[in-house]
């Protein structure tokens, strides 16, 4: 008995833990995401909302001529009436019929091709707000969960489309029930009570299982199919071909893909667990309502001297009401779910950047119309969000305009970071950092970015063709001679030419099956390019020859001394070789800068600076001791 009890809780109860992990999305509420769903159909495809409408119309009156059918052709019969007169009831039926059944499916057609004009726009907002959104929310994994909730309510039969599909197919079941609600009522009212309420026990059963799979399989596998998707393009780009292959990591990704693999299948099995459950408890309701349905209806046959016609009718009106009411409620668990995929889309949307501009009240700077850039730290510590540990710490530095200026230091010091802060990638935990004696948070963060060019040790080329890599602009807004200019400086000419179609070459074979790739060294000069294609005043070169020699590094930084004449510019490495060619030199350990000067001045105070150049000397000194015959300038 206890055991019984306990199954008869089991199959009436939630049983759901529906605390959400990560980024909690918020709740905009049905009606204001209905408001919103019409909003964004207007706004880009007017006729897929008016389709929805008359579509929605449309099936309902065609279901309800399908139950009056039988009941007007039994009618027919029994009043004897001519074959011609039947004749032409068929054809005006089946005419309307044919004509409803049309315009229900040219609705669907135009509100498919509709939902692709919408579905365009809704993934070109989502991604213009990943391109703009805070550099470190790109390295938050519960904001990349969050992006990837996002992205699947663009899907279709997701989110947005799903939520209109479901409103449609809710005015449907809301027209069907209340007009067979109505016809039943004259039968007894208590049947449509009754229905109404079995129908209600399983849109809660549905519902419950709904949001169990809402939280625990679709937003809790969000991590999981990021991760799916990074093994995926892991495994399929070129670019980890021959690491994959030289270094037999083929079984080590494949255990992770299996680790991976194992999340997703429990919770498939968990999912499809609770789904059976859930049919299995709306079938029992669906069998006591049928049971009630033809008992009650063989009792009016006969005591109540109810005609077959009208039997044959009650039984498609009751059957219809049931139907109806069990989509409804079935639809607005739909809704509900879409609605959450839409909450995270919106969650996503709206997210509130943090605002590192200066206030309204004080207004931001977009004219940053200055000859000469100077640069200061100002007791500046920085930690990476979640993280407890300083990666800079009170580092007070100033950046003279026109200065050369090398940082070193080993890996891990805070060589690189110390450059997402000037550019603004990211913003001080402390301190401030000015421009010309100006808060940099002032400057229109848009407009602020125009004054860099920098050029990072993992260089990513597009696979556009080698002159937009440079210009990174359509072609009408590219100075072809100036990319050529640019090709010749960076050294990177005499590969180019090579190729047929020479700065037409398309790199990579993402588009182009005869693209062709570069090597780490000539990505490198590759970026160089770019950096001076785009005449900044500030150059920002963080290891851009870490895939270099040494000898060949030298000689690349010789090249680009003589280039960046005039400019600000900023060295980040931690091999030395360049840090002859500068005005100052920094060098950072653990965070914060341990020794300041220029090149002569640090050898002669013989700290750690002193020691890491005398180490690294063997690598450049044959080097250093032809300078002169390389035509290399020292600015120190």
């Amino acid at each position: 008995m206890k055991k019984l009890i306990e199954m008869i809780k089991e199959f009436f109860s939630n049983d759901m833990d529906l605390k959400e992990k990560g980024i909690k999305s918020k709740d905009y509420g049905t009606i204001n995401n209905f408001v919103y769903a019409v909003k964004i159909s207007l706004k880009y495809n007017k006729a897929y909302i008016f389709a929805l409408m008359i579509g929605s119309l449309a099936l309902s009156l065609y279901q309800l001529m399908i139950i009056v059918a039988p009941k007007i052709v039994l009618e027919l019969i029994d009043r004897k009436v001519t074959s011609k007169t039947m004749v032409i009831a068929m054809i005006i039926f089946g005419v309307t019929i044919t004509l409803l059944n049309y315009i229900s499916g040219r609705a669907v057609n135009i509100m498919q091709y509709g939902f692709d004009k919408v579905q365009y726009n809704l993934m070109a907002d989502y991604l213009r707000k990943i391109f703009f959104t805070d550099f470190k929310n790109m390295e938050n994994p519960d904001f990349l969960d969050l992006t990837e909730r996002a992205r699947r309510a663009t899907y279709y039969n997701c989110g947005f489309h799903g939520y209109c599909q479901r409103v449609r197919f809710v005015l449907n079941s809301l027209t069907v029930s209340v007009i067979s609600g109505v016809a039943i009522i004259f039968i007894h009212p208590l049947i449509v009570i009754t229905l109404g309420g079995l129908a209600y026990l399983s849109y809660r059963f549905f519902e419950n299982t709904m949001q169990w799979n809402k939280v625990h399989f679709e937003d809790a596998m969000a991590g999981t199919w990021r991760k799916m998707t990074y093994l995926h393009q892991t495994t399929t780009d070129f670019g980890y071909a021959k690491d994959i292959r030289l270094f037999g990591m083929s079984n080590w990704i494949e255990k992770i893909w299996e680790d991976v693999n194992t999340v997703f299948l429990k919770r498939c099995k968990m999912r499809h667990n609770k789904w059976v459950m859930c049919e299995v408890k709306i079938s029992t309701l669906n069998l006591i309502q049928n049971g009630i349905l033809y008992l009650v209806l063989i009792y009016m046959v006969l005591y109540k001297g109810l005609s077959i016609s009208n039997f044959v009718l009650y039984v498609g009106l009751v059957s219809g009401f049931s139907q109806a009411m069990y989509e409804l409620f079935s639809n607005l668990v739909w809704m509900h779910l879409n609605k959450m995929q839409m909450d995270n889309y919106r969650t996503f949307m709206d997210w509130e950047e943090e605002k590192p501009d200066a206030t309204k009240e004080e207004g931001t700077i977009t004219d940053i119309n200055i000859d000469k850039y100077e640069f200061v730290f100002e007791n500046v510590s920085f930690k990476y969000p979640g993280h407890e540990k300083y990666v800079l710490k009170n580092v007070n530095l100033k950046i003279d305009a026109g200065m050369k200026l090398a940082v070193v230091g080993i890996n891990g010091a805070g060589k690189t970071t110390l450059t997402k802060l000037l550019m603004r990638l990211y913003e001080p935990t402390e301190g401030r950092i000015l421009l010309n004696g100006v808060d940099i948070k002032k400057y229109d963060r848009s407009k602020y970015y125009e004054i860099f060019a920098p050029v990072f040790q993992n260089v990513e080329v597009f696979a556009f063709p080698i002159w937009e890599n440079i210009s990174m602009r359509e072609r009408e807004r590219t100075d072809m001679e100036l990319v050529k200019k640019t090709l010749v400086q960076s050294g990177l000419d005499e590969k180019i030419n090579k190729y047929e179609k020479g700065m037409e070459t398309q790199l990579l074979k993402i588009f182009d099956s005869n693209g062709i790739d570069l090597s780490g060294g000539e990505r490198q000069r590759l970026a160089m390019a770019k950096a001076l294609y785009q005449d900044r005043s500030v150059i920002v070169l963080d290891e851009p020859t870490a895939a270099l020699d040494a000898l060949a590094e030298d000689r690349m930084y010789r090249e680009f001394n003589s280039m960046v004449k005039g400019k600000t510019s900023i060295f980040i490495s931690h091999r030395l070789s360049s840090t002859r060619f500068c005005d100052s030199i920094v060098m950072f350990e653990d965070g914060q800068v341990i020794e300041q000067g220029n090149h002569d001045e640090l050898i002669g105070m013989n700290g750690k600076y002193a020691y890491m150049y005398e180490v690294q000397a063997q690598y450049y000194k044959e080097n250093e001791d032809g300078e002169d015959s390389e035509g290399g300038e020292d600015c120190a």
